[in-house]
């Protein structure tokens, strides 16, 4: 049996995006089991995403509708950090998610393959919830190793 993928289609996102991209990072959050929705909003995405100096970049998948028009299937999203130990910059991926009705069509993988094509020979960093099995096999698959030796500590901003 053939399986049958549409055709996926990158691109950056564009302020239209914004209600789009928003609806899918609350799905990511209620996915990911979240104390909160994302504190992100349209006048950050204006700021940060869609302003003159972006801090953060966003690609967003599209698949075609039966009615021929596309919808939006996913999106990754990314900025730029620096190491000190390797005395140049990289990426850090934010966030990878895939609406469920497109998963199993090869949408996280073009989403990462734009990323990584744009980001060539870039060290490139990712956090994944340690109980999502699936998406620590998928980028395992994908080339990435965990950084066993590494423990994440934070302290959260007053708010």
């Amino acid at each position: 049996m053939t399986e049958h993928r549409e055709r996926i289609s990158i691109r950056a996102a564009t302020p239209m995006d914004g209600p789009a991209i928003l609806d899918m990072l609350a799905d990511l959050a209620s996915f990911e089991g979240a104390d909160h929705h994302p504190r992100l909003d349209v006048t950050s995405l204006e700021r940060d995403v869609f302003g003159s100096v972006p801090r953060l970049h966003i690609a967003l998948a599209e698949q075609a509708a039966e009615s021929g028009f596309m919808q939006s299937a996913g999106f990754v999203s990314w900025f730029e950090n620096y190491s000190s130990w390797e005395g140049r910059a990289g990426v850090h991926i934010g966030d990878l998610w895939v609406c469920p009705k497109f998963r199993g069509h090869g949408v996280a993988s073009a989403l990462l393959r734009h990323l990584l094509s744009r980001h060539e020979g870039e060290r490139i960093d990712v956090f994944v919830v340690r109980d999502n099995a699936g998406a620590r096999a998928f980028y395992r698959h994908l080339g990435f190793r965990e950084k066993m030796e590494w423990c994440l500590y934070r302290i959260e901003a007053n708010e």
